[in-house]
């Protein structure tokens, strides 16, 4: 699938969103500027300078009293009304994913709970992370919410977050949470939860205009009631003397105010609502894509639509972000029945596109003792049955009986390599930063291990060292491609920290990592991979502004980016030469030539950034070139790790990149 395509095209449909937003402005403040001459119309006395020259009034003379001076009087404040609105909104965005997951009553979930349910939703999370090349995100559980739904919200990879309601949790079987997680997964891929985040800043702006109005109506009315008290004719009179008298009928003010506020409304659901429709389709195969099984949201869709579960929310503030959750948030049989104002596609249309045999039979939620059958490597965690605590007594009273020490003289003491344990030491906040600092450690052989200890010993304490030598020993063990993995497993427990613990963590980073004087691949790749998925959360989340939709005005930083990886994959000019060949020509970049190998990472690091603001259809290219250029040989762990760092700084994760 190409996901750099869909971001395009996600990138598209949000200029569309705001050209919507322009014509559904200037609609309203046509009708501003309409209320506000029919108001004066009816109310010669409130500026007798601009009805002086009217002599026989009838009601094309409204128009008399929008001038331009008016038009642009009321243009301004309108604009300037929904502006400060959009703004506003956009400040209280800009904690990313998080400020919108709080907002909607989420509680994160710590990476090492024992909850049942919430440790088998974190590894689908992580699963689905290593199935789609993403970084594992926190997770948000919505505990008061009985309907099945989920969201994923974020201005790019780096700052998401996911969602996921109680009755998610607790309602489907592992497989069918697979399918949801892997749709979120996929709005993250096609670029469709920062159109959502923007979405969601317009749609505030253009409410604010149907509460503006709100407020326009009262004041009317207000003034009617006052003007009735001082006139002693009918409501209904249509004469001129009744006009000089504040005669314009009740109703007709107030009906006009209300067609103003609430057309912004109307106007804010139907944008909302067709941007939305389409992503979900795509969002559905994407769900495929990854868990590599159909049936898994499928089944999911057929849950929802079982009996009286459905997918409603009932969060005041629901309507706002709908467009952003699973399923149909709002439980409204006008929206459902009239498809343009529905933010999803019906259940039986999204359900038949996936399952063409589909019968048309829903499937009954989940039961605990379901879960409990389906996943009882996680029951253990947190119910032991008194049964299995004898037994374990009783073995362990055999094993203390039948002990005899080994006397042998070939024992070795080499560890062996435990994957569970570093797992945990990943989930925790604690043992995630003695492990980070575990994986940069020197050999024990050199003199900069020592130096390093020490370093942590004074910067984090005895209890961290400890740590850290005990992770260490594991770490030994682990493969080199499985490095990175672990490090991208411990960003959730690493966003816990408190603000003054990470800024510790960045400089002990840094600090150990110049012990010896110089950096290498794999040092790089940890400290860019973890200040790229970090800094969001401990900072404000911005979304990467795309300036370059042409290759050809960044050919000097494209160059500079395949030239180091090409010279940092091969050992001899002939073989960077040929690999960084192949590269251009997969990704069909003309005129570009390798450049000398060096050991500084500062003109890579410059040329990055400039990447970085390219459009999604250039670092597709890019990443394809990148994957090309490591394959002319076979695929290495430094070269993976190096090309995966890459693909993260880039914000733009390839699920298939060395498929």
């Amino acid at each position: 699938m190409d996901f750099f395509g869909h971001q395009d095209q996600a990138r598209k449909r949000t200029k569309q969103l705001v050209l919507l937003f322009g014509l559904a402005l200037l609609t309203l403040i046509f009708l501003t500027n309409l209320m506000v001459a029919a108001f004066l119309w009816g109310n010669p006395d409130v500026f007798p300078s601009a009805a002086h020259n009217i002599r026989n009034p009838s009601l094309l003379d409204i128009f008399h009293y929008m001038s331009w001076q008016a038009w642009g009087i009321i243009s301004a404040v309108v604009c300037s009304f929904v502006g400060l609105a959009y703004l506003y909104k956009s400040i209280k965005l800009s904690g990313g994913g998080a400020s919108i997951a709080l907002s909607l009553g989420g509680r994160l979930l710590h990476p090492d709970t024992e909850d049942f349910y919430e440790r088998r939703l974190l590894n689908i999370v992580e699963e689905m992370a290593i199935a789609s090349g993403m970084p594992v995100p926190q997770v948000y559980l919505m505990d008061e919410e009985i309907g099945i739904n989920a969201f994923a919200a974020g201005f790019q990879p780096s700052d998401a977050v996911i969602g996921v309601t109680k009755g998610c949790l607790t309602k489907l079987s592992r497989l069918q949470l697979q399918g949801v997680i892997g749709h979120e997964f996929s709005h993250i891929l096609n670029g469709d939860m920062r159109m959502n985040m923007r979405l969601i800043a317009i749609l505030f702006g253009i409410l604010c205009i149907g509460l503006l109005g709100r407020f326009i109506l009262q004041a009317g009315a207000r003034h009617s009631v006052y003007s009735r008290g001082r006139s002693q004719g009918s409501i209904f009179t249509s004469s001129s003397s009744s006009k000089k008298e504040g005669g314009v009928p009740l109703f007709l003010i107030g009906l006009g105010f209300m067609i103003l506020g609430y057309s912004g409304v109307f106007f804010g659901k139907l944008i909302q609502s067709a941007v939305s429709r389409q992503r979900e389709y795509l969002a559905d195969a994407s769900a495929v894509q990854f868990t590599r099984n159909p049936e898994a949201i499928a089944q999911a869709l057929k849950v929802i639509g079982y009996g009286g579960v459905g997918s409603a929310i009932g969060h005041s503030r629901r309507e706002e972000f709908s467009h952003a959750f699973f399923s149909n948030a709002i439980s409204s049989h006008f929206s459902l029945s009239a498809g343009f104002l529905s933010t999803h596609p019906k259940l039986e249309q999204r359900i038949k596109r996936i399952d063409q045999r589909w019968n048309g039979d829903w499937i009954q939620p989940q039961t605990l003792k379901q879960a409990y059958e389906e996943s009882p490597e996680l029951v253990k965690k947190n119910k032991i049955r008194p049964e299995e605590l004898l037994t374990g007594v009783a073995a362990a009273m055999t094993a203390a009986i039948d002990f005899h020490p080994k006397t042998s003289t070939t024992e070795t003491n080499t560890p062996v390599l435990d994957q569970t344990a570093l797992d945990q030491a990943a989930h925790d906040p604690f043992t995630a930063r003695a492990l980070c600092y575990s994986l940069i450690l020197a050999p024990d052989t050199s003199l900069v291990h020592e130096q390093q200890l020490d370093l942590i010993n004074q910067l984090c304490g005895a209890e961290i060292l400890q740590q850290t030598q005990r992770l260490s020993a594991q770490v030994a063990t682990l493969p080199d491609d499985q490095r990175l993995a672990l490090v991208e497993k411990s960003v959730p427990a690493l966003k816990l920290l408190t603000p003054e613990k990470y800024t510790e963590f960045k400089q002990l980073l840094i600090k150990l990592v110049q012990a010896d004087g110089k950096i290498d691949l794999f040092e790089w790749c940890l400290y860019r991979m973890l200040l790229q998925y970090l800094n969001p959360t401990f900072g404000k989340a911005k979304a990467i502004k795309a300036k370059h939709g042409n290759p050809n005005k960044i050919q000097p930083q494209i160059e500079t980016v395949l030239s180091f990886v090409a010279n940092h994959g091969n050992n001899s000019l002939e073989g960077a030469s040929e690999s960084f060949n192949v590269a251009t020509q997969a990704a069909g970049f003309e005129g570009l030539s390798l450049q000398p190998r060096t050991e500084s990472f500062k003109q890579f690091n410059i040329a990055l950034g400039v990447v970085t603001e390219a459009y999604p259809h250039v670092k597709g290219r890019v990443m394809k070139a990148l994957a090309a250029c490591v394959m002319v040989d076979g695929v290495e762990a430094a070269e993976k790790n190096l090309v995966q760092t890459i693909a993260a700084i880039l914000e733009c994760p390839t699920p298939d990149l060395f498929a």
